[in-house]
């Protein structure tokens, strides 16, 4: 019972619709916990739950392993706290792809990368980089024959949109990013 209430607070579910897709659920992972459960006791539950997709916050290599030959689909994030380092570096995130998706994929069914969270209204010192770093990390999945396979794209906060309504022409904030 107490697995299933701390994994109930680590992980929330949300629902999502693809144009190529029926509706699903998925489950957003964070693993920066000093109690997780173990990745072998999250997947069981996922499987259990009938849960098909997943978003890590981290590339966690536990997290990735146990995932692995599922067919779960996953959704994994490079870290705001990793972002300068690759926006300002090719290298750097042609090692992130290799350590954290190329040593896992196929087994591990990684369709998409985030990269970063929120980065426009959370760290906005590091907004300059943004662009830079989803065009090194769409750089490196190309090197790896991956860029079919695996998207890349960025999680932007709902706050950024200052008039939604009516819906075909909403404003934005000025957290515009030039490339």
């Amino acid at each position: 019972m107490a697995l299933l209430l701390l994994f109930v607070l680590v992980l929330t579910l949300s629902a999502a619709v693809s144009a190529d897709e029926d509706a699903f659920v998925g489950v957003n992972i964070g693993t920066d916990l000093s109690d997780m459960p173990h990745p072998t006791q999250v997947v069981a539950l996922l499987k259990t739950q009938q849960i098909r997709h997943v978003r890590l916050y981290n590339a966690d290599r536990g997290m990735l392993l146990a995932l692995a030959n599922t067919g779960i689909r996953v959704t994994i994030s490079v870290p705001n706290d990793q972002l300068l380092g690759i926006g300002q570096s090719n290298s750097t995130a042609a090692n992130w792809v290799s350590q954290n998706i190329v040593a896992h994929y196929p087994a591990t069914n990684i369709t998409t990368v985030c990269v970063g969270s929120e980065v426009l209204t959370s760290l906005p010192n590091v907004a300059p980089v943004l662009v830079n770093a989803l065009k090194y990390i769409h750089s490196a999945l190309v090197a790896s024959n991956l860029d079919r396979q695996i998207k890349v794209s960025t999680p932007l906060a709902s706050s950024i949109i200052l008039d939604s309504f009516p819906p075909l022409r909403p404003s934005l904030t000025g957290h515009g990013i030039q490339y």
